[in-house]
């Protein structure tokens, strides 16, 4: 038998609804189908129903899932798919007797890649007919959406039609596998209109989509980032295909805001400021991107963005806690009132007579007084009983609203007052000018300020740190040299390198005299997430720290394997680190493991890119790993020497800058490759102490330079003890290229140390 089309069944302990599911496939008027049941080792006779059937109907195959991912199961039935078509049913819906003979025959007349139809939408207590497009025009014709990306408006559920295997298999169309069922249709949704050359919706309906399983993806409260790895998944896809990328990135967007509504109002509330943030970062990279269409969105939806843009805790307890918690207290805007600045704006506003003008004076002095005694009340009895002692404005209802008076005349001009009461006169006009602009801006979102371009941001940052423009096209200094590699070198390369990881990985490679550690295969190409048995090897290379493990998130953190001292550390950025001297202690100290856990998941949250603009940091998957804590003989933290590079063949071109107390404090002395203090610093006055040097210098050096050696500059971070050397990390950004050198002409003399070749260009 030739099989039309391949039915697939994806299922997990949906006993309650399976028999009138699969009968309702087995019982279709087209026959040449093949059934992929493909379950997740169900433990509620879900199974064993279906093996029941599979004996009574040659048709059905049976594919045992390993994992519990719709998208794994999905990704399963595609590849043993024999058909012509594809079609999916979920477990707890059915189908009318006629819908595959009735679509593929609508597929084959038209010679379409992808056919969808209108369905239902069904409950115990009602029945409604849905629409796959509120265009009418979209009916009985052939489509493409990358034509008419209106397609992309249109009902986004996969199940309710068919679509042509090759298409699926020629551009190797694959669902996300993220675990359990949530949102990984979205991304099929999209990778199949991407590709799709013709698309036909029929007026008629066949598909029974249930809407009271309780067990529903759609009911969860607890599955709070699913969307957000879904649009990730459904953004890295896009990013494959720069003919479509730009096109279909501001639509990705807009459901993406869509969903994350959506998941907004479905998690339960203790999950709901947490999302809020992810949503802020999320659409900051979107606007910043460029990918926030204006006219996709409604008034009130881009008003929605610009508030969770802007502060999403505000958000959170203007919008969202008043509604779920309504026995929460007013008060943050009368306390902002009551604060000083209000009150002496407040003064300046009434004086509006010759009389007012006079006891101008005499009221703020009153003001003044009476704000220092009613501090001074508070400061008593909250010393006395911590009942009177006042919780943030941020947990008050109308925090929000507090925000907004903080912009208004009386508070702007009271803060300005207090701030200089000298040149306080010299400033109202501006003040007045600044709040009737605030006054009058339409009540819309303006995303022009997070739209600055890179080169833009580092042209207005050079001009305030370095007092003068520059051309980054054509570097002259060591900072504009840094900042050219990050404008117009964007080598995959140096994002590889800065994942801490992906670091240990080329540190082992190089230093084991590997020559492929750069190329197309190497391992650094592939999925931090693929690599944990690879990073776990190079623990095998005695310059580097062992790796103790690798984790998602903080919940992942497994402490009772570890060992006594270790430090944990983020790998896509600068600062996630947290020391643990004594296992046992810091598991005691509740107080202190907290805090350091809230730490790591900020950190993990934080998207280093955005922070200094270095283009490299962007693309690093966050992790946490834990790693060993390295100590020197008195038990303290070692130095760091960092070996600046400049050049390979003459070693007095290069410098050492050695880093003490680097925790605690800080200190830092640059020396030569013959241990004298250079004549320069960074950021700091050039020191008189010469550092001790350390016992391995010359091995140090020698490792430094092989590390170096694919590279035209490069900082190399090593640590000593003694006879043993480690490897911290290589740096390609000194600085994030912001460090003044002392003296200023060292900035242009470590430039011409530097000859600069693109990596993009050396490595093609």
């Amino acid at each position: 038998m030739s099989v039309k089309v391949s039915v697939i069944i994806p299922s997990l302990n949906s006993i309650n609804y399976y028999d009138e599911c699969i009968k309702s496939v087995m019982n279709q008027s087209l026959k040449e189908l093949e059934i992929i049941c493909v379950d997740a080792n169900s433990t509620d006779g879900t199974l064993e129903l279906i093996k029941e059937y599979q004996a009574k109907d040659e048709r059905i195959k049976l594919i045992i899932s390993d994992k519990k991912s719709y998208g794994y199961q999905m990704n399963l039935g595609i590849a043993a798919a024999s058909g012509e078509y594809v079609g999916i049913v979920e477990s707890d819906d059915y189908i009318k007797e006629d819908m595959y003979k009735r679509l593929y025959e609508v597929a084959k007349e038209n010679d379409c890649d992808i056919v969808k139809s209108d369905f239902f939408i069904f409950t115990d207590t009602r029945l409604d007919y849905e629409k796959v497009s509120r265009f009418d025009e979209f009916y009985n014709t052939r489509l493409n959406a990358l034509e008419d990306f209106r397609l992309f408006w249109t009902d986004g559920i996969n199940q309710i039609g068919i679509c042509r295997l090759d298409l699926l298999r020629i551009n190797q169309i694959r669902l996300n596998e993220t675990p359990g069922a949530s949102y990984q249709d979205n991304g099929l949704f999209f990778q199949l209109f991407c590709f799709a050359k013709s698309i036909y919706f029929l007026n008629e309906a066949f598909y029974m989509l249930r809407r009271d399983n309780p067990n529903s993806s759609v009911h969860s409260k607890e599955k709070v980032y699913m969307a957000c790895l879904e649009y990730d998944y459904i953004r890295n896809f896009l990013q494959k295909y720069p003919n479509f990328e730009s096109l279909v990135a501001p639509i990705c967007a807009y459901h993406r805001y869509g969903n994350y509504i959506f998941t907004l109002e479905r998690i339960d509330d203790k999950y709901k400021k947490d999302f809020l943030k992810r949503f802020r970062e999320d659409f900051m990279k979107i606007i910043y991107n460029g990918e926030l269409k204006e006219s996709l969105y409604t008034p009130s939806q881009l008003c929605i963005i610009k508030e969770i843009v802007e502060d999403s805790d505000a958000y959170y307890y203007t919008h969202i806690c008043p509604l779920k918690n309504t026995a929460k207290r007013s008060g943050a805007v009368l306390r902002v009132q009551k604060q000083l600045s209000y009150r002496l704006g407040f003064e300046l506003l009434k004086t509006k007579s010759f009389v007012k003008i006079l006891s101008l004076p005499f009221r703020i002095y009153q003001q003044i007084r009476n704000f220092r005694l009613e501090r001074k009340i508070y400061e008593s009895l909250s010393a006395i009983d911590e009942k009177f002692i006042l919780p943030p404005l941020e947990d008050y209802m109308d925090f929000g609203e507090a925000l907004e008076t903080k912009k208004h005349l009386s508070y702007r001009l009271g803060q300005a007052l207090l701030k200089n009461p000298v040149l306080f006169p010299f400033k109202i006009k501006n003040i007045y000018k600044d709040f009737k602009a605030y006054k009058n801006a339409p009540k819309r979102i303006d995303f022009k300020l997070e739209t600055i371009s890179d080169e833009e941001y580092f042209i207005k940052r050079h001009e305030e740190v370095f007092n003068y423009t520059p051309d980054f096209k054509n570097p002259k200094t060591f900072n504009e040299k840094l900042i050219h590699r990050i404008l117009y070198d964007r080598s995959e390369i140096y994002t590889f390198l800065a994942d801490k990881l992906k670091g240990r990985i080329f540190v082992a490679g190089i230093l084991s005299g590997s020559k492929d550690i750069l190329k197309k295969d190497s391992p650094l190409y592939k999925d931090i997430d693929s690599l944990k048995e690879e990073l776990l090897k190079t623990n095998e290379c005695k310059y580097l720290p062992k790796l103790y493990g690798i984790y998602e998130n903080i919940y992942d953190i497994n402490f009772s394997i570890l060992p006594d001292s270790f430090v944990l550390k983020t790998n896509h950025d600068a600062g996630g680190y947290v020391i643990v001297e004594d296992k046992k202690e810091f598991l005691k100290d509740t107080k202190h493991f907290s805090e350091s856990m809230r730490k790591l998941k900020e950190h993990l949250e934080k998207n280093y890119y955005l922070i200094f603009r270095e283009w490299h940091y962007r693309g690093i998957k966050p992790r946490i790993f834990a790693e060993e804590l390295l100590k020197n003989e008195e038990n303290g933290l070692l130095d760091t020497y960092k070996f600046h590079i400049f050049d390979k063949n003459d070693i007095k071109n290069n410098y050492i800058q050695v880093t003490t107390d680097r925790f605690d404090n800080y200190q830092r002395t640059m020396m030569t490759s013959s241990w004298e203090i250079a004549p320069f610093n960074f950021i700091y006055e050039i020191p008189t102490k010469i550092p001790p040097k350390p016992q391995s210098l010359e091995a140090m050096w020698d490792l430094a330079l092989q590390l170096a050696s694919p590279f035209d500059y490069v900082r190399v971070d090593l640590y000593q003890n003694k006879d043993k050397i480690y490897v911290g990390e290589l740096t390609f950004t000194h600085g994030a290229a912001m460090e003044q050198l002392v003296p200023s002409e060292w900035d242009e003399k470590l430039g011409v140390l530097w000859n600069q070749k693109r990596l993009v260009d050396v490595t093609k």
